[in-house]
């Protein structure tokens, strides 16, 4: 059990409050506070602040949960392509090529926004035919178009590498399409086959949504932030 786990259990019981409860309170699955007790999960900094302010303990930032915080990243500007003269048309047609040959080592993978726009394109290797367990030709990266993750240290203009997916992961920073855009929301599971989706930036936010509402296009499984 970690040291915040064994914080909070302690808090809870002290408050006579069961793991289902503080679930609720919190806006979690009851199993996310099971594993943040046992410490087989870690939870970011506003999250365990916002926990123990619910149980009641006083002044909750301590050492333990003290992070630096990292300054706010402004919204890059979308790449603008200058039109190419001639031989810079054929250099880029021998990048191309060269591209194709190594088709098996590394692939160039589209950078979109939240209406799903191609921006850019990044270089990725391929390991063992994959990327992060995907297929080459169906991974993405998305732009964050916002701080609506900020809270889980991600701000706008980082780009998240996503795997296709069709199920929610509970406890993953998954893509979905909200209102007719593609945003990236931390997901829970909830009983009664509902599923919480959550943003942090300089407040709290959730929804609720019906597990068949919450149409997760998906899986991010990697963060690149650039300079």
């Amino acid at each position: 059990m970690s040291r915040l786990g064994d914080t909070i259990r302690t808090a809870r019981m002290q408050a006579k409050m069961t793991e289902k409860t503080l679930a609720r309170k919190c806006g979690m699955a009851e199993g996310v506070i099971k594993d943040i007790e046992s410490g087989r999960r870690i939870v970011s900094d506003d999250q365990a602040q916002r926990i123990l302010k619910i149980l009641g303990v006083e002044n909750p930032v301590s050492a333990e949960l003290e992070v630096a915080q990292e300054p706010e990243a402004p919204l890059r500007p979308r790449p603008y392509k200058l039109p190419v003269s001639e031989p810079e048309a054929q250099a880029e047609g021998d990048n191309s090529a060269w591209l194709d040959a190594l088709g098996g080592v590394v692939k160039r993978v589209p950078v979109t926004d939240e209406n799903s726009t191609v921006i850019d394109h990044v270089l990725v290797p391929v390991v063992g035919g994959k990327i992060e367990g995907g297929a080459p030709d169906k991974v993405f990266y998305f732009r964050c178009p916002d701080d609506a993750l900020r809270g889980y240290r991600i701000h706008a203009g980082d780009l998240l590498l996503c795997v296709p997916a069709q199920k929610v992961e509970d406890g993953a920073i998954s893509l979905f399409l909200l209102d007719g855009k593609r945003a990236a929301r931390k997901a829970n599971k909830l009983d009664g086959n509902r599923v919480h989706l959550q943003s942090y930036d300089r407040e709290f936010a959730s929804q609720t949504l019906p597990a068949a509402q919450a149409r997760v296009l998906a899986r991010c499984v990697k963060l690149e932030r650039r300079l």
